[in-house]
């Protein structure tokens, strides 16, 4: 089983939309919904890396957590690292990918 990393500003996103969802919907309804998500293809790709679909940036994956949302990750040996967590309704030009290309 693979290690899962998560870059500082995929966490940082995904703390600001769960806080977003609370607020929004005056519940943690939907947050939680979306936590037990995350945590499930977390799961997934710990155990199966390549099971996400192949991104338009070389050796970059993502998968979906529902409808609105995708994790982007790579693999690094036995290191998953997650690089963004992603609304979908955004503008996918501004995906911006903190990470450091493998050498």
């Amino acid at each position: 089983m693979f290690t899962l990393i998560w870059s500082h500003q995929a966490e940082s996103d995904y703390i600001d939309i769960l806080e977003y969802w609370m607020n929004h919907n005056k519940s943690n309804k939907y947050s939680t919904k979306l936590i037990d998500e995350v945590e499930k293809k977390e799961k997934l790709i710990s155990k199966n890396p390549n099971i996400g679909s192949l991104s338009e940036i070389e050796g970059v994956r993502y998968i979906l957590i529902d409808k609105n949302f995708s994790l982007y990750y790579r693999i690094n040996d036995d290191v998953i690292e997650i690089l963004a967590f992603w609304d979908n309704r955004r503008d996918p030009d501004s995906l911006s990918l903190e990470y450091k290309k493998k050498p």
